[in-house]
């Protein structure tokens, strides 16, 4: 067993040899009604079906799972998602799951946010929100297995309003910084356990340059991709670049600790009777342009 998450995510890459995650966001105007079992009226029996479809499908060309939180529980399937992840662990162990629940309180309520990640939904990781500061993340870290990716600077474009805010870091020497790379900061330096990630924008390059330059061994969530903007390519050549004094030159996280998720681009790449191999066809066309960083 790893003795950390960061260790688990490097491991995991490299078996699947992948480094794409597929969002799991049911958006039941997309689905292929038509070709589903349980046509229009019943609406659970559809979810099941299609997300197994689409996990069988695109298994082979992923190393990770993230099933939306809002979008199950606003379908009142918040069980059929226990399912379904409990199903994911049995017939395909070797995969990540992530849950993005993009939780974020104190006290007894976020103890119960992390009884809901990894115990009810037994998720690998899962996404937090850093406003109410160290104190809200310090539940989801009791499993060194366990990890959790912090939003730090996020794929939505009304994002720079919050993010890109100039913030004094210290104040006596009018140091500024931008609000993200101030919270990248504070949980990096926090993670003594290698349990923390961070959440950044895949369309977001210049943000991208920045955490990963002065970060390159923390773990990073790339969402933005596809239907959003961000391009392979140039994510490829940001988190792929090291500099020759970087203090994880010869660190094996080095290459293989960023997960890049795409969802709609894949699980709704057609609505047709060709459904699962089109899902099939486009998470195999990210996963050859992303290659494993290996």
């Amino acid at each position: 067993m790893p003795s950390n998450y960061h260790t688990k995510v490097f491991e995991t890459i490299n078996t699947r040899r992948s480094r794409l995650c597929i969002g799991l966001d049911p958006d039941i105007t997309r689905f292929p009604t038509e070709y589903l079992p349980g046509k229009s009226f019943n609406l659970k029996k559809n979810i099941e079906y299609f997300f197994k479809e689409i996990i069988y499908s695109t298994s082979e060309e992923c190393c990770a799972y993230k099933p939306q939180a809002a979008m199950f529980s606003a379908l009142g399937c918040e069980d059929l998602l226990v399912d379904l992840i409990s199903w994911v662990r049995k017939i395909f162990p070797g995969h990540l799951v992530i849950f993005d629940g993009k939780r974020g309180d104190i006290g007894n309520t976020t103890k119960h946010y992390a009884i809901e990640s990894f115990e009810r939904y037994e998720a690998d990781a899962t996404t937090v929100s850093p406003y109410m500061g160290l104190e809200s993340i310090m539940p989801f870290l009791e499993n060194q297995n366990n990890g959790i990716y912090v939003l730090c600077k996020t794929s939505n474009t009304g994002s720079d309003v919050i993010q890109n805010v100039l913030v004094f870091k210290n104040p006596e020497q009018k140091s500024v910084l931008p609000l993200y790379e101030h919270i990248a900061e504070i949980f990096v330096e926090f993670d003594v356990s290698n349990q923390i990630g961070l959440v950044v924008g895949g369309n977001c390059v210049d943000e991208l340059k920045t955490i990963h330059r002065r970060f390159p061994s923390t773990p990073l969530l790339l969402p933005g991709i596809g239907s959003q903007g961000g391009e392979i390519e140039k994510v490829t050549s940001i988190i792929d670049n090291y500099d020759e004094s970087s203090e994880a030159k010869d660190s094996i996280e080095k290459h293989n600790n960023d997960l890049v998720n795409v969802s709609r681009s894949v699980i709704y790449a057609s609505a047709g009777k060709d459904w699962k191999d089109a899902a099939r066809q486009k998470a195999r066309t990210f996963n050859l342009e992303l290659g494993s960083g290996i």
